[in-house]
């Protein structure tokens, strides 16, 4: 028996042929740890970590249901894949409710300079997270 290499081969040719390559989408997602702020009643900071696990760069907005209570930082920003963000909430005294951020992503392109105006030119579709805002009532003694 002998084993030689043929280039004509009908088996060598059919193993040579290239699969078509299936084209991958690029994805919007992010992660946010914690997965929720927790505060006082007369007030207090949050910090979060926001990590890009897309393969897109983005740009996110966040907003908040209670702007009289609640600052955040930053409110636009842009974000690599593989990258993270601190975003920082900070609390002022006020009576609870039941509040939260929503933090809104887009698929941004890598010329894009201003998160903000790309955010509201940007055509893409809206990705939405929500973190909650818990406020605990700390009675006096």
């Amino acid at each position: 028996m002998s084993f030689t290499s043929s280039s004509s081969s009908p088996y060598r040719q059919a193993c040579l042929i290239p699969t078509p390559a299936v084209p991958t989408q690029p994805s919007v997602s992010i992660k946010i740890f914690p997965p929720f702020a927790e505060f006082i009643d007369f007030g207090g900071a949050s910090r979060h970590i926001l990590t890009n696990d897309g393969t897109c760069r983005i740009v996110f907005k966040v907003k908040c249901s209670n702007n009289l209570v609640f600052k955040v930082s930053p409110v636009y920003a842009f974000l690599d894949p593989g990258a993270t963000a601190e975003l920082q909430v900070l609390r002022r005294e006020g009576p609870p409710k039941h509040d939260k951020l929503i933090i809104l992503l887009k698929e941004a392109k890598k010329g894009d300079k201003d998160a903000r105006v790309t955010f509201t030119d940007s055509t893409h579709t809206i990705h939405k997270h929500i973190l909650p805002l818990l406020t605990r009532i700390v009675e006096e003694q």
